[in-house]
């Protein structure tokens, strides 16, 4: 099967196309480069597109190439299906990947769309991307990077929500300074700090989470909480929440993380 590389404008060859479709492989990620923006998403080499928008991607590489290319330009999302081993999950993406693209042989697909008919997805406007990051100890903090009005309007709580005590003390020294020079004062510091807030709340607690030895480990699309802590649990049947949805980990599980492809 030949070899393609979606940053790549020369067309493939139609013999290689025409095998895909009559075989209805599925595309997956052959090699990712240092910087691409697969692994902003925590991609993987061998993760295996399934579907677009719920249905099956029956496309050439070419066509998903030109695919996220309209995403981009239309300034819209794609939910893509992904499986990573016996895991199937979602995510959103707005441009192209960054990374050589191939197809996989019949065997991986067939056990692919086998995981994939188990899978059910919901409205596409339903979903959002949720990161995860890690510690040695695998517990995980996880949290949605849709925009938050609760941050800007009440950065204390939203600090109190994430669990950013270090950050909290910091903004309420802020405040009781302010207010024990002046109330104007006080007023002015308010603003500002909702300002900032505001522009960049997603940094600070990525940027806290890196401060408790927390790294960027996993991203996926999902209706709530508790769908991306379900799929957490499954790449990683021993991480831990704060707020659990999914209970306690089992602890006497020996067998590794989840990160070969089926086949």
């Amino acid at each position: 099967m030949a070899e393609f590389d979606n940053d790549s404008e020369s067309p493939s060859s139609n013999s290689s196309v025409e095998s895909a479709h009559a075989t209805n492989l599925f595309i997956k990620i052959k090699s990712i480069p240092r910087v691409a923006y697969a692994r902003d998403l925590r991609l993987k080499e061998g993760d295996i597109i399934l579907a677009n928008d719920g249905k099956i991607f029956s496309q050439d590489v070419n066509e998903f190439i030109e695919l996220l290319d309209q995403a981009k330009d239309s300034e819209q999302q794609l939910l893509l299906t992904v499986c990573r081993g016996e895991v199937v999950f979602d995510l959103l993406v707005q441009e192209r990947l960054g990374v050589e693209l191939d197809y996989c042989d019949a065997e991986s697909s067939s056990a692919a769309a086998l995981l994939f008919a188990k899978h059910h997805i919901g409205e596409k406007d339903h979903y959002c991307n949720y990161e995860a990051l890690r510690d040695i100890h695998r517990h995980v903090v996880l949290y949605d990077t849709r925009y938050s009005s609760v941050a800007t309007i009440a950065p204390p709580i939203w600090l109190m929500q994430h669990r950013a005590w270090e950050p909290l003390v910091a903004v309420g020294a802020a405040y009781a300074t302010a207010f024990a020079v002046h109330w104007a004062i006080f007023l002015i510091t308010s603003f500002l700090i909702a300002v900032y807030f505001h522009r960049i709340q997603f940094r600070l607690i990525r940027n806290y989470s890196l401060f408790t030895e927390h790294y960027f480990w996993h991203v996926c699309a999902a209706r709530s909480t508790a769908e991306a802590q379900i799929v957490c649990r499954q790449l990683d049947p021993k991480c831990n929440f704060d707020y659990s949805h999914v209970g306690p980990p089992n602890n006497d599980l020996t067998e590794p993380e989840l990160t070969q492809q089926p086949g």
